[in-house]
C-alpha cells in the first residue's frame, strides 16, 4: 500500500511538472580546518572557497572555517579528515609525505625557479597524479594551494653563504624526516615542530630561527621575535587540501564537481594575494625592525652544493 502511495504521489508530481526532492538538493555542511590566522592568504583563499561552493550549490554547500590551529596541529587534523571527524584540511605537502614517499620531490630545494613555473606543474596532469597518491590513504587531493617560496629567519646572524646556518636551532616541518635531514646536512640543529608553537619558541629562544615563505612569516609575526630575515628563496612549498576519500565518493557527482571548482577558486585567489603583497608584506617586516638581506643567484649555488648529496 505505501509503495503504491508513493508511485501516485510521483506521478502527481511529474503531472504538475514538479521535481521530487533529490540527495544532490540537501544541504551540506562542511568543516574546514587549518593552521594559519583568517588573515593570512590561507584565510583569504578559504573565503573565497567557501563563497564560491556557496554560489555554484545555490546556498546548498555551506563552508565552515577554523583557522590558526583551532582543531589541532597540521598532523592531528590530517588523521582527523582520515576518520571522518573534519572535512577539509590543507596543509604544506611535507606534512603528507610521511605517508605518501612520492611527495617527497616538493622538499627538493631549488626544484621550481619561480612560482609560475609552479603553478604551470601542480596544475598539470602530473598535480593530479600526484594528489591521487594519497587515495590508497583514505584522502581525497583537492588541489594544491600555496605556502611559497621559503626564506630563514633567525636571530643569531644574517645567512648569506650556507656555513652561517651552523650551529642554528631551527624548526623543521613535523612529519617529515626528510626536512630534518636536509636541514642537519646544512648544518643546523633542526626541531620538528607544528606552525602554532614557532612564536613561542622563538620568542623564549628554544628556537633561533624557522624557514617559511614570506606570507606565512608575516601572517605568523615572526618579524616581532626574529632580528634577521634572510631570503634564500630555498624551496617552493605547496599546500595540498584533502577531504575524507570516502564521503567526497558518497556526495552527488554535482557536488564533487562543485566542491573542485571551490577548492581550485581558493587556491588562485590566495596566490594571488600572496604574490600581490608580497613586496608589501617584506617593506612592512622592515619598517618594524627585521634586517632582510638578499642572497644572490651566485651565492645561492652554494647552497644547492650543499645539499646535493641528500637530493
Amino acid at each position: 500500500m505505501k509503495s503504491s502511495m508513493k508511485l501516485l504521489a510521483a506521478g502527481f508530481a511529474l503531472s504538475l511538472g514538479m521535481s521530487l526532492p533529490t540527495v544532490a538538493q540537501e544541504k551540506m555542511n562542511l568543516r574546514l580546518g587549518f593552521e594559519t590566522a583568517i588573515d593570512s592568504p590561507q584565510g583569504v583563499g578559504v573565503k573565497e572557497m567557501a563563497k564560491v561552493a556557496e554560489k555554484l550549490s545555490k546556498g546548498k554547500i555551506t563552508i565552515e572555517v577554523f583557522p590558526a590551529s583551532q582543531l589541532g596541529t597540521g598532523p592531528q587534523m590530517i588523521e582527523m579528515v582520515k576518520k571522518g571527524e573534519l572535512d577539509i584540511f590543507q596543509g604544506g605537502a611535507g606534512m603528507f609525505s610521511s605517508m605518501e614517499g612520492r611527495l617527497n620531490v616538493f622538499d627538493i630545494p631549488y626544484l621550481f625557479s619561480s612560482v609560475k613555473q609552479a603553478y604551470k606543474v601542480l596544475d598539470s596532469k602530473f598535480g593530479r597524479e600526484m594528489l591521487a597518491t594519497l587515495e590508497p590513504h583514505g584522502l581525497k587531493g583537492l588541489s594544491f594551494w600555496e605556502n611559497g617560496i621559503r626564506s630563514v629567519t633567525n636571530n643569531v646572524r644574517p645567512i648569506t653563504k650556507p656555513e652561517d646556518l651552523a650551529g642554528l636551532k631551527m624548526r623543521v616541518m613535523p612529519a617529515n624526516p626528510v626536512h630534518v635531514t636536509l636541514w642537519k646536512m646544512l648544518g643546523t640543529e633542526p626541531t620538528p615542530l607544528p606552525f602554532g608553537e614557532i612564536y613561542g619558541k622563538l620568542k623564549d629562544g628554544s628556537l633561533d630561527g624557522q624557514e617559511h615563505p614570506i606570507a606565512p612569516i608575516y601572517s605568523g609575526k615572526f618579524y616581532e621575535v626574529q632580528k634577521y630575515l634572510s631570503l634564500t628563496r630555498h624551496m617552493y612549498g605547496p599546500l595540498i587540501q584533502v577531504t575524507n576519500l570516502a564521503k567526497f565518493n558518497a556526495m552527488p557527482k554535482a557536488y564533487q564537481d562543485i566542491l573542485l571548482k571551490a577548492s581550485h577558486a581558493g587556491a588562485v585567489a590566495q596566490r594571488k594575494y600572496s604574490n600581490e603583497n608580497e613586496t608589501k608584506f617584506i617593506a612592512d617586516m622592515k619598517a618594524k625592525g627585521i634586517q632582510i638581506n638578499e642572497v644572490s643567484e651566485a651565492d645561492s649555488k652554494a647552497f644547492r652544493d650543499k645539499v646535493r648529496p641528500a637530493i
